[in-house]
């Protein structure tokens, strides 16, 4: 017997069944489904398997957490909390949200900022700042200034001479007729470097220091993230108690009804849409044969015409006296009126001697 998917089984047999030519065919197209079957179910016990992990890992922690506040009426700050339990913040705060939202706890925001390297400050961590790379690439005799430049990376070369000749590290010299780099100092501290080592390593900035690399060398940028101070809600528990969605009979007939906390409707919900109909089969397909025969050339005519003359429906289309669609048990015909004449007199004539 098949068991899972259903549909996934019966499809996967039937093809196979649909393939299958000779006893030999037959059992290759059974290993097929068994092959596919395997891989379908495999990867959907691992679907399980990860689910089931992901929601083990959140009952933990809304377990731990509710356990700390009964123990200790709040917690201080939620990333403390998740560094405690060896957990992601954001699984955290999940939970958190959840709870929230059944009155369970209460939170407040605590807002938190930090400098950080930005990805070109990231390089200059191991290299040393534009400048100083630039002096150290300036020989103690000078070099051409063009020589220089393509010594260096461009971004490199460009940022760090700037910086260079502000600082007095370098000077340009054009009394041999080509500008030349000579240096002004014999050593320098890579200040700039060891500013960013610090904001690295989590450490603050001088105000002054923090903003010139900020705001005028774009060296680093200002991070935000925020955790939690939480408390005990009004409906704080041990256990979270699963709130009821309907009212039964069976509620009504016990008075369980008195003692079950019933989840609130949102009346704000838009619901499903409406679905509308739909063309029946056959009108779809008169309708694409209609596109057919109108994008040929031909033209519709008025279809109201319940009762119509034999000329029309015979004559006209040069059937046969005898053809049996003309007896009387495959067509109606009326005594009153008995004949009619409404048809263009030379076309008529034009019909009697084609027939």
């Amino acid at each position: 017997s098949f068991v899972g998917n259903g549909a996934h089984w019966q499809l996967a047999w039937l093809a196979a069944v649909a393939l299958c030519t000779s006893p030999l065919s037959s059992c290759a197209a059974v290993s097929d489904v068994n092959t596919t079957s395997d891989k379908y179910f495999s990867g959907f016990a691992a679907g399980i398997s990860l689910t089931a992990a992901r929601s083990g890992a959140m009952a933990d922690i809304e377990q731990a957490l509710l356990q700390q506040l009964a123990e200790s009426g709040s917690i201080a700050d939620s990333g403390d909390f998740a560094t405690a339990l060896q957990q992601d913040h954001l699984k955290v705060v999940g939970t958190i949200k959840s709870l929230e939202a059944a009155e369970m706890i209460t939170v407040e925001d605590i807002a938190h900022s930090r400098y950080v390297p930005t990805t070109e400050a990231a390089a200059y961590l191991t290299a040393g700042s534009p400048e100083v790379q630039l002096f150290n690439a300036v020989p103690a005799d000078g070099i051409n200034l063009a020589q220089l430049k393509t010594s260096l990376p461009a971004e490199v070369s460009d940022v760090g001479f700037k910086q260079a000749m502000q600082q007095r590290w370098v000077a340009l010299d054009k009394s041999a007729g080509e500008p030349r780099v000579v240096r002004k100092v014999d050593s320098v501290t890579d200040t700039t470097q060891q500013q960013l080592a610090d904001v690295a390593a989590g450490k603050d900035l001088p105000k002054a220091d923090a903003d010139n690399l900020q705001k005028k060398r774009k060296l680093i940028k200002l991070d935000t993230w925020k955790t939690y101070r939480i408390s005990k809600g009004p409906k704080f528990a041990l256990q979270r108690k699963k709130q009821a969605t309907e009212l039964t009979s069976e509620m009504l007939a016990s008075g369980a009804w008195r003692a079950e906390e019933f989840k609130e409707y949102n009346f704000n919900a838009l619901g499903l849409p409406t679905v509308g109909g739909h063309l029946h089969p056959l009108m779809k397909v008169r309708s694409q044969y209609r596109k057919i025969f109108t994008s040929m050339g031909f033209q519709e005519m008025p279809t109201n015409n319940y009762v119509e003359s034999s000329f029309w429906n015979f004559d006209s289309l040069f059937q046969p006296q005898q053809h049996p669609a003309r007896d009387a048990h495959d067509t109606f015909f009326l005594t009153s009126p008995a004949t009619s004449d409404t048809f263009p007199e030379d076309y008529l004539q034009r019909v009697k001697v084609s027939l």
